[in-house]
């Protein structure tokens, strides 16, 4: 046998030897259904997933969200938002973070790439690009909800948590109003309710999530001086299996 042939089984046999990266078990996979609602009108369809990419070692957090009626005028395409990130014993680690904002011309749409041994998030968008100082434990609007509901399996209370987004990384503090019951698709859930809100803002996200799917998010509601005026509401979901 000559070297090089040697050498080509050699690498062979090395590539069969390594193992491939493994999912963290701590990190929910799944699809998720939800109806969307704007000040109470039923307003079109929003696809939540978590997938584990095995070739690359990452997760991917994807929201897909298609509008329907009059506000497809305004929204043609759908909104999209991906997030790319790795699970670390320190905690949820972001790669890449995108969205498109569903318009015609997409003049919204944006991206991060989180330069980690720079410690810079680099922000692009139509204006160009930029660059914000990163700190430790900042994550982006996919990553940071597989944080929370991480967190809630592991220690039953929700962190605090920064989010990077198109122009700064922000502090965000959840607040628990303890349990209730939501009506969903899969019928009426025991869930925890959560308030997130930003210092000085007039805006708040109210979350209900369901401990027996992982407390993924059974209803959502975005709300602005008190008023609902976008909420996600669960219509079906694989991956998790509802305790009956």
């Amino acid at each position: 046998m000559n070297p090089r042939t040697s050498l080509v089984l050699l690498l062979g046999l090395l590539s069969i030897a390594r193992p491939s990266p493994a999912a963290d078990p701590d990190v929910a996979t799944y699809t998720a259904l939800y109806r969307v609602e704007y000040k109470g009108k039923d307003v079109g369809t929003s696809q939540f997933s978590v997938r584990f990419i095995a070739e690359h070692d990452v997760y991917e957090f994807s929201s897909r969200t298609l509008a329907k009626g009059l506000l497809k005028l305004v929204s043609p395409n759908p909104v999209i938002e991906r997030s790319e990130f790795r699970a670390t014993p320190n905690g949820i680690l972001p790669l890449k973070f995108s969205y498109e904002d569903g318009s015609r011309k997409g003049e919204d749409n944006f991206a991060i790439v989180f330069d980690w041994e720079r410690q810079v998030a680099i922000v692009s968008n139509s204006a160009g690009y930029r660059e914000i100082p990163l700190q430790s434990g900042a994550l982006d609007r996919g990553s940071l909800q597989v944080a929370l509901m991480r967190d809630l399996a592991a220690t039953g209370q929700p962190g605090r948590y920064l989010l990077t987004d198109e122009d700064s990384i922000r502090d965000y503090e959840y607040s628990d109003n303890g349990t209730a019951t939501t009506t969903t698709g899969l019928g009426t859930l025991a869930t925890r309710s959560l308030m997130q809100q930003r210092e000085g803002s007039s805006r708040s996200t109210w979350l209900w999530m369901a401990p027996e799917l992982r407390f993924l998010p059974a209803r959502i509601e975005q709300r602005r001086d008190g008023e609902i005026y976008t909420a996600f509401s669960l219509l079906s979901v694989s991956g998790l299996t509802a305790e009956k």
